[in-house]
């Protein structure tokens, strides 16, 4: 599964990076949590069924553009849209002791959001400047390989495999979002450790004897074949 190779190459490529960051350490854990529906299959699984059914019927913050639209944007010297303005609460994931119950297949964007400093003390995230870019790279390519995907709050997105999976959905709701692929990397031609950084994901070998990037070549080309929902299960399998 290419989500799973993407969360091991983080993992063993970024682990030396010397953070503040440890259990129990949650002040970044918000709703505030946008993912895409690959991320949203993956974890789905882990999901009580009372959590679930707790999402319904609340309104955690959305995102207005997938973030390789808002990359897409960036690039073209546009200025993204205001994002509405939400009351952000604990992520509903949380234990007591402030733990992530799901931290194993916990989606991207909690594994790039990492600090130098305590959060709690200083008010604010600081991110080591590789750790930053390299998980904005990450962030383009897990929207890149969710061919026909969806993106939006992580929340929504649980729902909707779970209706979908459960025969209640005819179509996308409206507040979930089409990803778009956006080969384009924010990487200058000096910049060569980026470079190096992409280039071992798309190399890394999977299981199967291929690399990561044959295997989403393979995939792409037979995106054509399928509807955008049916591919949905089709990549995330």
């Amino acid at each position: 599964m290419l989500l799973v190779a993407l969360y091991e190459y983080l993992d063993s490529t970024l682990k030396k990076d010397e953070l503040s960051c440890k259990p129990g350490c949650s002040a970044c854990c918000t709703t505030k949590l946008y993912a895409t529906s690959l991320e949203a299959y993956y974890l789905l699984p882990k999901v009580p069924e009372r959590l679930l059914e707790e999402f319904r019927g609340k309104h955690y913050p959305r995102p207005r553009l997938t973030h390789n639209e808002l990359l897409r944007l960036y690039r073209l010297g546009g200025t993204p849209p205001e994002e509405e303005t939400y009351a952000l609460l604990p992520c509903p994931f949380l234990t007591e002791e402030n733990l992530c119950s799901v931290y194993d297949r916990r989606p991207l964007m909690c594994r790039v959001m990492v600090s130098k400093v305590n959060c709690h003390e200083a008010g604010f995230a600081e991110p080591p400047e590789f750790h930053y870019i390299a998980g904005l790279i990450l962030l383009q390519v897990v929207e890149n390989i969710d061919l026909g995907g969806l993106y939006g709050s992580l929340f929504d997105l649980l729902l909707f495999w779970k209706d979908l999976e459960e025969g209640k959905l005819d179509e996308v709701p409206p507040y979930l979002l089409s990803n778009i692929e956006e080969e384009e990397y924010p990487i200058l031609p000096q910049e060569k450790d980026y470079q190096r950084f992409l280039g071992g994901l798309y190399r890394k070998e999977l299981p199967s004897g291929k690399t990561f990037r044959e295997l989403w070549v393979e995939l792409k080309e037979g995106f054509s074949e399928y509807s955008a929902l049916s591919f949905l299960k089709e990549i995330a399998e």
